[in-house]
């Protein structure tokens, strides 16, 4: 049996990434903070999460990459009570209207039953999803009540 290296022991610890790239940053600047990557179209203005080469509304080429508000107000939700991959029961779904006029689907973290209302301030925050089979943890975005969010930091 041929022993491992330092290094190859080291890759197998795993590292930690996003379970699709180019949906978020877990840094932005100035403020540190996460953020969701979008496309903003400079020919009709409109934005689209997540980000695409091509306008979804006016197939211009013409688009950059732009970072979405990291805050927004929660639109509607559901308790979900059963059990699927990665979450343990009762977790929260709910929608996130953003003030570049999208509306983004999140899981919702950080929060009490009877404190989510339609219209809250939600916060987008990043936080681990699963451990996958090479030992790597994937992280994904969330939404959480902006008080929530800003106790974790």
């Amino acid at each position: 049996m041929k022993a491992e290296t330092g290094q190859q022991l080291e890759q197998k610890k795993g590292k930690r990434i996003p379970f699709k790239e180019n949906l978020f940053v877990e840094q932005s600047e100035p403020e540190g903070k996460p953020r969701m990557l979008a496309a903003h179209c400079q020919k009709c203005g409109k934005h689209a999460f997540p980000f695409r080469e091509i306008c979804i509304f006016c197939h211009s080429r013409d688009v950059q990459k732009t970072y979405l508000s990291p805050k927004g107000k929660l639109h509607t939700f559901t308790i979900c009570r059963v059990p699927v991959p990665y979450t343990t029961p009762p977790y929260a779904m709910g929608y996130i209207d953003l003030p570049e006029g999208l509306m983004i689907f999140s899981q919702l973290t950080n929060w009490a039953e009877e404190e989510l209302k339609i219209g809250m301030e939600m916060e987008l925050v990043v936080e681990k999803l699963k451990t996958d089979k090479d030992g790597n943890e994937v992280y994904s975005y969330k939404f959480c009540p902006v008080e929530a969010g800003q106790s974790q930091k």
